[in-house]
């Protein structure tokens, strides 16, 4: 970071207009809650799921007799290209972020005025930007398994879909006859979370709490990605449970 220091012109003795022996300073952080519903802060260089929800903390030090003045920036970078989305002056901010993909990172920067409220003494602490938080959104995916077996073994239960990186996410469930079985979207729908990966519960097998019948059913899906890609899918889905039990036999 860059300090600048500059003394207001006030007719005054200069023994009170000496500067103080301490400055502020400030430790910018980015915190999000994450799949375990605990905080974490943001790794420099870190890659995380869209949308991301982040919570940014200046944690000024040495700030008695100080006035202070915040500056975040929240900068978009398109390769080689550079946006501010938001200019923020509070200590603390928070941001969502939506967009990733191939090529887009983001770079948070947080400068700061000071003035001494004794003497006037007037600074500034200026970020460069290897000091700036920076990360990036993961690009989206979307795959649809083919086959489930609801019948409590504890393998592949339920219907899951796996994904990365989803805004929006709906789905429906079919039986031969049209009829619907099940439906939600991400608000809705539970989450399960393994590795990287986002898995929408989409389906337990049953109706009316009754294990519905094998065969083939169908899911319709539609979704929208971080980095714009829009999904329309329609699968075939195989519900086994009676022939693998008779398998066991």
């Amino acid at each position: 970071m860059r300090r600048i220091l500059s003394i207001g012109l006030l007719l005054l003795p200069l023994s009170v207009l000496a500067a103080p022996d301490y400055y502020p300073s400030v430790a910018p952080t980015g915190i999000f809650i994450n799949h375990d519903d605990m905080e974490e802060e943001l790794t420099v260089g870190g890659t995380y799921d869209a949308p991301l929800t982040v919570t940014f903390a200046a944690n000024p030090a040495d700030t008695t007799g100080y006035t202070i003045l915040y500056e975040w920036q929240i900068i978009k970078k398109d390769n080689n290209e550079q946006t501010v989305l938001a200019v923020r002056n509070d200590e603390v901010t928070e941001f969502t972020f939506r967009e990733g993909g191939a090529g887009i990172s983001y770079l948070i920067s947080l400068s700061i005025t000071y003035r001494y409220r004794e003497t006037g003494v007037e600074g500034s602490v200026e970020q460069d930007e290897a000091d700036m938080i920076r990360f990036s959104l993961r690009s989206s995916s979307l795959t649809v398994f083919n086959a489930f077996s609801p019948n409590d073994d504890g393998i592949n239960d339920k219907l899951r879909v796996k994904t990365q990186s989803l805004l929006k996410f709906r789905m429906a469930i079919f039986n031969r006859w049209g009829q619907r079985m099940a439906s939600g979207d991400e608000t809705t729908l539970e989450k399960e979370y393994q590795d990287d990966f986002t898995y929408y519960v989409c389906w337990d097998g049953k109706v009316n709490g009754v294990v519905a019948d094998d065969g083939v059913y169908y899911i319709s899906i539609q979704a929208i990605g971080s980095d714009g890609i829009e999904y329309t899918e329609r699968r075939d889905v195989n519900l086994f449970t009676r022939s693998r039990e008779r398998t066991k036999e």
